[in-house]
């Protein structure tokens, strides 16, 4: 490859006294997939955001195409060839494909919006991305695979020399990750330059030409994919020795049913789901995006209304549930959408570690500041959560900490059932490793536990057995230790028999 397109020579980044980068040097050639990797907290949102206008470097210079810039802010990016993707998707509900891929850019004749050419402009931008939506579709409507889609679609406008995607397959299944992976090839066959941002190390192989990763702030190391392996990789990500692939050693169950699901339906995304938990088993859920998982495990807890099925608790059966309710009864659930449903982002991590326990560990009626901040301490060293301080804003700690932090929360309330919806979404290498940790050691403390992941590897490493999902309905089981990724993905795919 030739045609140097971007060019950050030494840049520094510091926040207080905090050195988020540290004379960091990344170039970027043009058609190129460049894979940037790191710990959470390594510095690879902040160079991403310098990069994309979000922030100044406090030294050091950055160039596009030769030619030294100095971004006013993220539109003045964007207007001179970076477009961003970022991991959160940031379109309208309520509004069309066509008004989403052009917001913020549409095209008026007379003041009047021009509906015709927001629609070809949507069209021709979803033709790059060689896929098929429907323009007039509402963004609400559509699954996380063609949200993505129309995010990425929505980046193209501009005609962008770089794209950046963060994070950009953390909420979708296998065959949708081969997809999206595909399409970017194809993007960067035409010339544009992708900076793929993942914690995911087995999509790297597969779509990057090189790689970059950042440890504390400084680039450890740049060079081709084809180079490196894996555990090459997770070494340098950690700093630590290289390790090989962990699967749980088989243990006896109890017996002892805790949880149970009879005949659980809802709006043709449950068909007749029925399962049992027992106490200290980690229950992995798995099946591909829309098989049913997310709704099951709303459906127990009591968010979906209109959800039919009976819930047993120690063998008693909970009427009109509510997660209230269940939590009172020592189940709690942590969503998927972390930042939609996880967190409450104004509050400080203390205050959100702290919001399942009052009422519940701690006094109802006169405040005990002692044990509050115990309860927060405890939490944040277990789970190793990396903040300035207890009271920082939720919402301005790393996407992994907050995760570990909502986490937090349940094991501050002394649950003894948790639902855990895709849990290490978005979590750097040792962060998981850390969480299933804390999995493995809640549930020898007798603690129930189902783990629903889109990452099938993560199964044998942490669940004692799985269940299949296939349209809704529970049809396999498999011991965790068997669960390799390769006979998951194969039961999940499986074909529905006439007879069964």
């Amino acid at each position: 490859m030739s045609d140097l397109v971007l060019s950050c020579k030494s840049v520094t980044k510091s926040f207080g006294p905090v050195i988020a980068l540290r004379d960091v040097d990344f170039d970027l050639h043009r058609g190129e997939v460049r894979a940037l990797l790191g710990k959470n907290g390594a510095g690879k949102s902040t160079l991403v955001n310098l990069i994309s206008g979000a922030f100044k470097p406090d030294s050091g210079s950055i160039e596009l195409d030769g030619q030294k810039v100095v971004w006013s802010g993220p539109s003045a990016a964007q207007a001179g060839g970076i477009a961003v993707v970022h991991q959160e998707f940031s379109l309208v509900p309520g509004l069309s494909v066509a008004e989403n891929i052009t917001l913020g850019r549409w095209p008026q004749n007379l003041g009047v919006i021009d509906i015709a050419r927001v629609r070809e402009i949507a069209h021709s931008s979803l033709e790059q991305l060689g896929v098929e939506i429907s323009l007039s579709a509402e963004a609400q409507s559509l699954s996380s695979a063609e949200q993505q889609l129309v995010e990425i679609a929505k980046a193209l406008v501009g005609n962008p020399r770089v794209l950046i995607l963060d994070e950009p397959t953390s909420a979708l299944d296998s065959r949708e990750v081969e997809t999206l992976l595909g399409l970017i090839r194809r993007l960067a066959s035409t010339g544009i330059s992708v900076i793929y941002v993942s914690h995911r190390m087995k999509e790297i192989p597969l779509v990057a030409d090189t790689l970059t990763i950042l440890r504390d702030g400084e680039e450890i190391s740049t060079q081709d994919v084809a180079a490196v392996s894996s555990e090459q990789v997770a070494s340098l990500i950690s700093g630590q020795p290289e390790k090989s692939a962990r699967v749980i050693a088989p243990r006896p169950r109890s017996g002892r049913v805790v949880l149970e699901a009879r005949g659980i339906s809802y709006a043709g995304r449950l068909n007749n789901a029925s399962f049992s938990l027992e106490a200290g088993e980690v229950l992995g859920l798995g099946g591909l995006l829309g098989s049913g998982r997310t709704e099951l495990l709303q459906s127990i807890v009591g968010m979906l209304r209109g959800s039919t099925g009976t819930v047993l608790l120690n063998g008693e059966e909970i009427q009109r549930r509510s997660p209230r309710k269940m939590l009172n009864l020592g189940l709690g659930y942590t969503p998927e959408d972390r930042k939609g449903w996880g967190i409450f982002p104004v509050l400080g991590l203390d205050e959100n570690i702290l919001v399942s326990a009052r009422g519940r560990v701690l006094p109802k009626f006169r405040r005990s500041l002692y044990r509050e901040r115990r309860i927060v301490a405890d939490s944040i060293g277990s789970l190793h959560i990396q903040a300035s301080s207890p009271q920082q804003e939720i919402g301005t700690i790393s996407g992994g900490n907050q995760q570990k932090a909502v986490i937090g929360r349940a094991l501050a309330a002394n649950l003894q059932i948790l639902l855990l919806d895709e849990p290490t979404r978005g979590v750097d290498l040792e962060a998981k490793a850390q969480l299933y940790d804390v999995i493995r050691g809640l549930a020898n403390e007798g603690i129930s536990i189902i783990f629903v992941s889109s990452e099938l590897e993560e199964i044998p490493e942490v669940c004692d057995r799985a269940l299949i999902l296939r349209n809704g309905h529970v049809h396999e089981e498999v011991k965790g230790w068997e669960a390799s990724p390769e006979k998951i993905l194969a039961l999940a795919m499986k074909q529905e028999d006439v007879h069964e």
